[in-house]
């Protein structure tokens, strides 16, 4: 679906999510009417109507818990319903056998919940073979919901959740950079660090989703080495993390130094670079081999200037922030050398392929 056109839908009601309830109650209705005719036709569309939610995997655990349900209640009412006559006896048996059960095997509350339903219902239903029906036709109404939000996902979705991962590694960049500069008041760059870990970890949990859709296919490549670069700046966000804790434990005329500050920017540079450079179509002047070069010396003459003027306990803490850095960039670098192999390797599985074909044609010289 085009963006423009599913903004232009929204204005007037039609939203993603109801489009796809209306297609998967539609299309069920459709097809257990081709299948069995006229026979409980609303378990179907129900079934999808309730278990369509915002992406595929919401709406798979939905429709398990549904169908888990269906099954634990209708055995326990069809098996009570074989020695007792419908009544209050009856159905007060069947509720505390069937969610008892659920409950003592710990099965989800939406479960627990259909377990009831399913109970009362199959007992009044218990002469027309309403078990069998109910769960073939729920069967059928959460396939095609499934299908239909396989099917139908908003637009641009990778481009997306691209650039939800680009953001965060900005942000990260940014947070790093501030840290030296706000000290121990840090607010500003903690906040930032904050809104990194919400946008590497949103983009993480949609990647995910997107794999559940057939939108993605075109695009499995990448989504192959987003999510790879979403895992290392993850991993770069909790360095990042620790040295804002080292950093809070240090005196101020360490901690916000103006070397200090040099150090930080520089690493975070490496950082803003890696992400540009990945998630990006920007193309950068400086080479991430460069920057992390320079990051290193920075850190290495900073952290041997300190030696010959600082006292002991702060050498102790001062070398956690250091290590810190020194991994931020061990990272970084293997990153950056894993998205340029995986780039280079289509030119040289072509080179490889071309071989043979220049080798053939040199014997037939020859």
């Amino acid at each position: 679906m085009n963006e423009g056109l599913q903004d232009r839908l929204e204005k007037f009601g039609l939203s993603l999510y109801m489009i796809r309830i209306t297609l998967a109650a539609s299309l069920s209705w459709l097809a257990v009417h081709g299948l069995y005719g006229d026979q409980y036709l609303y378990f179907a569309p129900l079934a999808a109507i309730l278990i369509t939610q915002g992406t595929v995997k919401a709406s798979l655990e939905k429709g398990c818990y549904r169908l888990l349900g269906i099954v634990l209640g209708g055995a326990v009412s069809l098996i009570v319903g074989r020695f007792l006559d419908i009544g209050i006896v009856s159905l007060l048996l069947i509720l505390l056998i069937g969610i008892g059960v659920a409950t003592a095997c710990r099965i989800n509350v939406q479960a627990v919940s259909q377990v009831g339903v399913t109970s009362v219902l199959a007992l009044t239903f218990y002469h027309d073979h309403y078990v069998v029906w109910r769960l073939a036709e729920t069967l059928i109404g959460v396939l095609i919901a499934l299908l239909i939000n396989m099917i139908i996902v908003p637009p641009k979705g990778f481009d997306k959740v691209k650039g939800l991962a680009l953001e965060g590694s900005l942000l990260l960049a940014d947070s790093l950079s501030g840290l030296a500069a706000g000290g121990k008041a840090g607010e500003p760059a903690s906040s930032t660090l904050k809104r990194s870990s919400a946008l590497l970890a949103k983009s993480s949990s949609l990647q995910k989703e997107l794999l559940y859709t057939l939108s993605h296919y075109p695009c499995r490549k990448e989504m192959h080495g987003l999510a790879e670069a979403t895992a290392h700046l993850q991993k770069v966000h909790f360095y990042v993390q620790e040295i804002a804790e080292e950093l809070s434990l240090l005196p101020a005329h360490y901690a916000a130094s103006d070397r200090m500050n040099e150090v930080m920017a520089a690493t975070a540079d490496c950082i803003a670079l890696y992400g540009a450079r990945t998630l990006s179509k920007a193309e950068a002047g400086r080479p991430l081999t460069e920057s992390a070069r320079h990051a290193r010396e920075l850190q290495l003459s900073w952290f041997a200037e300190l030696q010959g003027h600082c006292p002991l306990t702060a050498i102790r803490d001062l070398g956690a922030v250091f290590s810190h850095l020194n991994r931020v960039l061990d990272v970084i670098e293997q990153a950056g050398y894993a998205a340029v192999s995986a780039a280079a390797l289509p030119a040289r599985s072509e080179a490889a392929r071309s071989i043979p074909l220049v080798n053939k044609g040199l014997s037939h010289k020859l």
